[in-house]
C-alpha cells in the first residue's frame, strides 16, 4: 500500500460517481450564466462540486479544498434543480450553498477540483472531464480524471500517485498502465489544442515545423491523450489571471507518471502554490519527452 493510497481510492471514487451529475443535466437541461472572468459556468458545474467537496470533506475534514466554482449562482431556483438532481441520483447533502464555497481549515494537504473541465465543450455537447487532484505542502501527490465516452469506449478514468505510474480504465474495465508515445519524429507528431482557448502562434508553429495531425478539444482530456499515447504533444497558451492548480495538476501528474515531460514553453519547470499554476514563460508543453527539446527550441525560434 502506498503512503497516499486512500486518498487515491477516494479520487477515483469520486471522479467516477460524480459523471452522474452533468449526465443527469444534459438529459433534464441546464442553465449557464457567465463569470466575472467571462467565462461560463452551468448547475452541472455547482451540483459535481458541491457532490465532490462533501464526500472530502466527509473522509478527510482535516484537508483544505481548493475549488473552481463558488456559489453565488446558488438561490431558491437553482437549488431547487441541484436538489431534484440529487435525489434522482440518491445523493443526500444539505446546506448547498455552504458546501460549495466549503474551503475547509488551513492545512498543508489540500485537495483541488474542477467539477466540468471544458464547460464551453460541455455545454456544446461536445468533451469534458472532471478533475481531483491532492498536494502536500504544494507538491502533487496522486488525482484522477474522468472522461465521459472517451473515444468511444464509454467512460474512461485517469489516475496517478507521485512514483508510482499513471494508470487508466476504459469503459468500466480494469485498470491498466499506461505509458507516452515513443514518437521522435516532430513532422509526424499529434498535437492537441485547446478548442476554445488558442493563440495564433501555436498554429505558426505547427505549420512550421510540418505537424499536420492536429486534435482540437477541450478540457484536461488533452493530458490524458499524452498519457496513453493517443497523441504526442499538448501546448496551451495560459495568462496570469487563468493559471489555476485545478485546471492543470491533475493532468501535469498524469503525464509524468506515465513517463512524460511538462514544463512552460522556456523548458523550466511549472509549480503549485494553493490555487496558483506558477510559471517562467505564459505557455505550458505536454509532451512525451522524447520530443520536449526540439519543441521548446523550434519556440524559441519562432518567437526570437
Amino acid at each position: 500500500m502506498n503512503m497516499y493510497n486512500k486518498e487515491s481510492e477516494l479520487a477515483i471514487d469520486l471522479v467516477k460517481k460524480a459523471c452522474k451529475i452533468p449526465e443527469w443535466f444534459k438529459k433534464k437541461g441546464f442553465d449557464y450564466f457567465e463569470k466575472q472572468d467571462e467565462t461560463p459556468v452551468t448547475l452541472a458545474d455547482l451540483a459535481t462540486q458541491i457532490y465532490i467537496i462533501s464526500k472530502i470533506k466527509e473522509f478527510f475534514p482535516e484537508d483544505k479544498i481548493i475549488a473552481e466554482e463558488e456559489g453565488s449562482f446558488i438561490n431558491s431556483k437553482t437549488e431547487n434543480i441541484i436538489t431534484k438532481c440529487f435525489s434522482d441520483l440518491e445523493i443526500d447533502i444539505n446546506n448547498l450553498h455552504d458546501m460549495v464555497n466549503y474551503s475547509g481549515p488551513e492545512s498543508n494537504s489540500e485537495w483541488c477540483i474542477d467539477p466540468i473541465d471544458g464547460t464551453q465543450g460541455y455545454i456544446e455537447g461536445l468533451s469534458y472531464a472532471i478533475g481531483i487532484g491532492f498536494m502536500v505542502e504544494s507538491e502533487p501527490k496522486t488525482c484522477a480524471i474522468s472522461v465521459p465516452n472517451y473515444n468511444d469506449e464509454g467512460l474512461a478514468i485517469f489516475s496517478a500517485v507521485k512514483g508510482k505510474g499513471a494508470y487508466a480504465s476504459y469503459g468500466e474495465k480494469d485498470f491498466k498502465k499506461i505509458t507516452v508515445s515513443n514518437q521522435d519524429s516532430l513532422k509526424d507528431t499529434v498535437l492537441c489544442l485547446s478548442l476554445h482557448y488558442n493563440k495564433p502562434w501555436v498554429l505558426e508553429f505547427a505549420k512550421k515545423v510540418g505537424i499536420n495531425k492536429l486534435i482540437r478539444i477541450d478540457s484536461m482530456l488533452k493530458f490524458c491523450k499524452i498519457a496513453d499515447a493517443s497523441a504526442d504533444l499538448y501546448i496551451k497558451p495560459i495568462d496570469l489571471e487563468h493559471s489555476y492548480t485545478w485546471d492543470f495538476l491533475p493532468g501535469y501528474l498524469i503525464v509524468r507518471e506515465a513517463g512524460g515531460k511538462v514544463t512552460d514553453s522556456s523548458n523550466r519547470p511549472i509549480w503549485f502554490e494553493g490555487d496558483a499554476l506558477r510559471w517562467s514563460e505564459p505557455a505550458v508543453i505536454a509532451s512525451n519527452n522524447i520530443i520536449h527539446d526540439k519543441v521548446v527550441n523550434h519556440l524559441k525560434k519562432l518567437q526570437s
